[in-house]
């Protein structure tokens, strides 16, 4: 009997391997920009520990709102905001929203000190900005503006299509001052050449996710992003929902 019971164990045994490798699967990620950097490095730990990975698409969030409308073949939704999952959700198409991330704004600026608040007030130059209509880091930037009662028209205003566009065009000189993500700065390691702009100077980016998709490896992710994942969000330059 002990032969045979040695046999059964082992082939249990290899039946499980076998599912778990069965099981594992690819999670399709539709990412806000800003937001690219920190799920990439969540997922390769996510990976390593289940098996799961992950395919990520970035853009601004507007942008993606569109191709989540138009039959784009994602399994989970990463916005900068509330209103567009919340939106989709509506719609129909996801469910199960949550909050994942708070992110920050920054103003950064290359070269020479860093800048602050009266950098801002007195600054005649290019001034980079994503689009507020599709961005809501872009939106908050335009909110902080006005916050401080500061007309955008003293400046030259690039703006750009996402926040990582924004972020290049600091980058390269293009604008020599910009709004951009405070995890982009913690990311590149270039908060010494930034201002935090104070989160009361415009509402919440309150970043939430939306599954679009309902399935054992997205589940997964949720469940990561809620849980371990938290500690890479905060690394990363975001506070943490309450």
């Amino acid at each position: 009997m002990k032969p045979l019971l040695s046999v059964v164990i082992a082939g249990v045994c290899a039946a499980t391997l076998h599912t778990g490798v069965v099981q594992a699967d690819e999670v399709k990620v539709a990412v806000a920009a800003n937001f690219k950097g920190t799920i990439e490095r969540i997922g390769k730990e996510f990976t390593a520990k289940t098996g799961h990975t992950l395919a990520i698409s970035s853009a601004a969030t507007g942008v993606l709102y569109t191709q989540i409308s138009h039959g784009a073949p994602f399994d989970l939704f990463l916005s900068a905001d509330v209103a567009t999952p919340e939106k989709l959700e509506k719609e129909g198409k996801g469910s199960d929203r949550f909050t994942y991330a708070i992110g920050q704004l920054g103003l950064w600026k290359k070269e020479g000190p860093a800048p602050d608040e009266a950098t801002l007030r007195s600054w005649k130059g290019n001034l980079a900005i994503a689009n507020a209509r599709t961005a809501p880091y872009g939106a908050a930037a335009m909110a902080t503006l006005d916050h401080l009662k500061i007309d955008p028209k003293q400046y030259r205003l690039l703006t750009g299509a996402n926040i990582g566009q924004t972020w290049q065009f600091v980058d390269t000189g293009n604008a020599e001052l910009g709004f951009v993500a405070w995890a982009n700065l913690v990311e590149a390691g270039k908060t010494g050449e930034a201002w935090a702009v104070p989160a009361s100077f415009y509402p919440p980016i309150e970043q939430q996710g939306l599954v679009l998709k309902k399935g054992a490896a997205v589940e997964a992710l949720v469940a990561w992003l809620k849980g371990p994942g938290q500690a890479q969000i905060k690394a990363a330059g975001y506070a943490l929902p309450r």
